[in-house]
């Protein structure tokens, strides 16, 4: 996997602006979720724009420079166990099945086991206490996010992707 020069600098503005968000997310405490989300979307474009592999490696570019770099330790973990791995487990997901009810199951599978995995890992540090509608509106709130997020690749891969020149 050779890469021009354009791309690595492409790749390299890519992952620092999905570093401000991750940063971002520490400092502006009430929008971590909506900033982890938006950092996840870069994830997403590297994906389109550089295949599987390079997006795999941007991630863990990602998580290793996210955990360094961001001041609260904690709020990490949602991005490295969720948000982050989501762009790669959907792409994976999205081309591997083309069923509709067996996608979203397979998502919803995913979701739950990370909210599992994220909740555990969090309750280690910090008391935390999950009430069931807690659980239904995070549902929800991931099958919205799941909607949001094909919609901006489909956004960027018509719209977007066509005027940047590479």
């Amino acid at each position: 996997m050779l890469l021009k020069s354009k791309d690595i600098a492409y790749l390299g503005v890519l992952l620092g602006l999905n570093q401000l968000f991750i940063i971002l997310s520490s400092v502006i405490e009430t929008n971590t979720i909506i900033l982890f989300a938006a950092a996840a979307l870069l994830v997403g474009i590297v994906i389109v724009e550089f295949g599987f592999k390079s997006g795999i490696l941007f991630y863990a570019a990602s998580c290793i420079l996210g955990f360094f770099l961001t001041f609260n330790k904690v709020e990490i973990i949602t991005y490295i166990i969720f948000f982050g791995l989501y762009s790669i487990v959907k792409y994976v997901e999205e081309i591997k099945i083309n069923n509709a009810a067996l996608l979203y199951a397979t998502k919803l599978l995913f979701f739950n086991v990370a909210l599992i995995a994220m909740y555990f890992t969090v309750k280690l540090f910090i008391p935390l206490e999950l009430a069931w509608w807690m659980i239904i509106a995070a549902q929800v709130l991931f099958i919205i996010y799941d909607y949001a997020f094909t919609m901006f690749i489909t956004t960027y891969v018509n719209s977007i992707k066509p005027k940047l020149k590479r």
